[in-house]
């Protein structure tokens, strides 16, 4: 029986430094998945409208700044309008973190107030009534010249 209880503990013994010299039983830590970037987002401000007043026939440009606050390129489409009729469409690509200058021109030929809108913005820009052109006088010729 104490060969038994000798071979027990040795068994005891070797088993206790096998599981000490393997170092703790722990998983590994799980990869982190990387986050897949965010959408294409745009963002657009800066409206211009120049000139505000103009005459008839007379152009006026519309500027816009366009910026991409997302993470990945995308497409933006640029609708402008006038008087919320459909005037210009825009197709532009925009690489993330980037912004583009959008640019129109139009011009109308009555005489009024034009409200211009371009997403969420909007402005406007007046025609207004040509000035008349005035006839030159006649030139006169002095009296102490010989004119009559």
């Amino acid at each position: 029986m104490l060969r038994k209880l000798v071979l027990a503990l040795v068994l005891f013994s070797l088993i206790l430094i096998v599981v000490a010299c393997a170092g703790p039983m722990s998983t590994p830590a799980p990869t982190p998945t990387p986050t897949p970037p965010t959408p294409a987002a745009f963002q657009i401000a800066e409206l211009t409208i120049n000139p505000s007043k103009v005459n008839p026939g007379e152009e006026v440009t519309i500027t816009a700044k366009v910026a991409n606050k997302g993470g990945t390129e995308g497409s933006y489409s640029a609708k402008l309008g006038v008087n919320n009729i459909a005037e210009v469409v825009k197709e532009i690509y925009i690489s993330a973190g980037e912004s583009q200058t959008l640019n129109f021109v139009v011009s109308r030929d009555i005489q009024g107030t034009y409200t211009v809108t371009l997403g969420e913005l909007a402005g406007q820009f007046e025609v207004i009534k040509p000035a008349e052109l005035t006839q030159p006088t006649k030139p006169t010729t002095p009296s102490c010249c010989g004119g009559k």
